[in-house]
């Protein structure tokens, strides 16, 4: 299989954005894929939701200093601390948060555990690239260029034009002949003089260093400075009003998930039945669900399969009875619209996440492939620890996930089929009602952990679906069979939709335990990642059709 480029998220402020823009451009020439908001947004995307995507996916974060970052509020504060959390999870060792210097400033308290690195230096650029090189390595990535020696670039010439004339010596300012104020660096032998910034995700521009002028001896040493200035001053402000808009939004976000999570909620709606065991093949007579709903009880269609069964391999299932409900949300992102009528066949879908020791019964018989990290966010010894057993298997792509399920004798469900065993047919926003909070799931509520890492597999009552589905808000991102496609709900089918033919991601669902916006897990909000993707926080659960 085809190697996929190393994902990089460019965390930067608002006034940096010229620096970063080019250094986007720096890693692309590099093989490297950065995601970076001015370029990879789409006119009408909601970027309080898309930027969060975008840090869950990267394989690496570049988090791009300056005194605009590193002194100001707003929100590259939520993303560096994002990135923090994310970092943590990581195994010893792994390269994966690269604070990175546009300019001289202090590093933050919270990011001098690691090991900056310094663009405006002569062999900054060089030192970012070898790290992204080694984190590339380490997920078996595509290789990342690195420069050659002597080689003449695009950044060490355009560092060589814009760098300042060096500070001349006031040990010897008679005896030497002083060297030309505009002298430049030889970019056809030692680049050490120049500056370019780089980063993973995140891309950091080169610009001109930003170090105090020198005193000139002579008037001709002054000149070159004030010319290097005046492009400065000329630049037009980078929209402050917006900064405080934006910053005003995510405070907005914060304070209304708080309010939102209240604890009063979480026994709104009545428990249903533990499943245990197997129904006898009997027609069944009653869905379980919540006693209370928003607008209505759940009732099956009539059918002569049972509500429950045991796979043969020994993992419970919940009927999802045939029916139509309503798919999308209007209150979501743009790809969740239009809202549309589907109708599904009735299915059958796993209770729980796939947990530990489920997969692990899989692994034994060569039918799967073990995880890619056995450790969690906080344990270093997560998967084949029996005191993990029943937690959800993490650190799958999707392709295990795929082959784990057809060796029990289905497959990923549909995103048409997760929705509705999800929210029901009744338009729900989470799969218990209106409100959300860490009574009725494992998620991140915009400001604390309910949790800080996976939770024992149907640990939430209160949380269950309408067919008796636990999970399906937080603990783990789930995989279903779907590629993503934006668009796809305006021309999707009316009846068993599959998804598109063909794509670059495949869809997630569900929220995950440390995602940091409280309404991205509502049932109906779509996310997705690249096939080959593996995240902590991304687990799956299987489905199967009626024989």
């Amino acid at each position: 299989m085809e190697k996929r480029p190393l994902k990089v998220f460019l965390c930067h402020a608002s006034a940096d954005k010229p620096k970063v823009r080019e250094l986007y451009r720096t890693l692309r020439r590099r093989g490297v894929q950065p995601w970076l908001d001015v370029e990879d947004l789409i006119p009408g995307q909601n970027w309080e939701m898309e930027i969060p995507k975008a840090l869950l996916s990267s394989d690496a974060i570049i988090i791009c200093l300056s005194p605009n970052s590193v002194d100001k509020e707003g929100y590259v504060q939520k993303e560096i601390k994002f990135a923090l959390d994310k970092a943590l999870e990581m195994p010893e060792g792994r390269i994966f948060l690269i604070p990175a210097r546009l300019e001289d400033c202090d590093l933050p308290f919270t990011l001098r555990q690691y090991q900056a690195v310094n663009l405006f230096e002569k062999d900054g650029y060089t030192k970012l690239m070898k790290a992204l090189k080694l984190r590339a390595s380490q997920l078996h990535l595509a290789n990342v260029e690195l420069p050659k020696a002597g080689e003449i670039t695009r950044e060490i010439e355009k560092i060589a034009d814009d760098k300042r004339p060096p500070e001349p010596k006031e040990a010897k300012p008679e005896t030497e002949t002083p060297k030309p104020s505009t002298q430049k660096i030889d970019v056809g032998g030692d680049v050490s003089d120049s500056v370019i910034v780089t980063g993973s995700n995140n891309v950091i521009n080169v610009g001109t260093q930003e170090t105090p002028s020198p005193k000139p001896e002579k008037e001709k040493a002054a000149e070159p400075v004030a010319k290097k200035e005046q492009p400065k001053k000329s630049q037009p402000p980078r929209k402050p009003n917006t900064a405080i808009i934006v910053a005003l939004i995510g405070l907005v976000g914060t304070i209304c998930a708080a309010l939102v999570s209240s604890p009063l909620l979480a026994n709104l709606f009545d428990r249903t039945p533990e499943p245990t065991a197997i129904i006898s093949t009997t027609t069944a007579t009653k869905t379980p669900a919540p006693s209370k709903t928003p607008t209505k009880v759940f009732t099956p269609t009539a059918t002569p399969y049972p509500i429950e069964i045991i796979d043969p391999k020994g993992i419970t299932m919940r009927l999802v009875p045939a029916g139509e409900f309503s798919m999308g949300s209007e209150n979501g992102s743009d790809d969740e619209r239009p809202v549309h009528p589907v109708y599904l066949d009735a299915f059958y879908m796993d209770v729980y996440e796939v947990t530990n020791a489920a997969y692990q019964a899989c692994v034994d018989v060569g039918a799967c492939d073990p995880p890619q990290e056995t450790s969690s966010y906080t344990r270093s010894s997560y998967y084949e620890n029996s005191e993990f057993d029943n937690y959800p298997v993490i650190d799958v792509d999707w392709n295990q996930a795929k082959a784990y399920c057809a060796w029990r004798g289905g497959g990923l469900p549909t995103e048409a089929q997760w929705e509705k065993a999800a929210r029901g047919d009744d338009g729900r926003t989470y799969p218990w009602g209106e409100e959300v909070s860490c009574n009725q799931a494992n998620y991140h509520n915009g400001s604390n952990y309910c949790v800080g890492d996976t939770t024992e597999v149907g640990n939430y009552e209160n949380g269950k679906s309408p067919y008796g589905m636990y999970d399906m808000a937080g603990n783990v991102w789930e995989w279903v069979n779907d590629w993503y496609d934006s668009d796809y709900y305006a021309s999707s089918p009316s009846s068993n939709p599959s998804g598109p033919v063909s794509g670059q991601y495949r869809v997630l669902r569900g929220g995950a335990w440390d995602y940091l916006v409280v309404n991205l897990v509502r049932s109906a909000f779509r996310n997705r990642d690249a096939p080959d993707g593996i995240y902590n926080g991304i687990g799956f659960r299987c489905a199967r059709s009626l024989p």
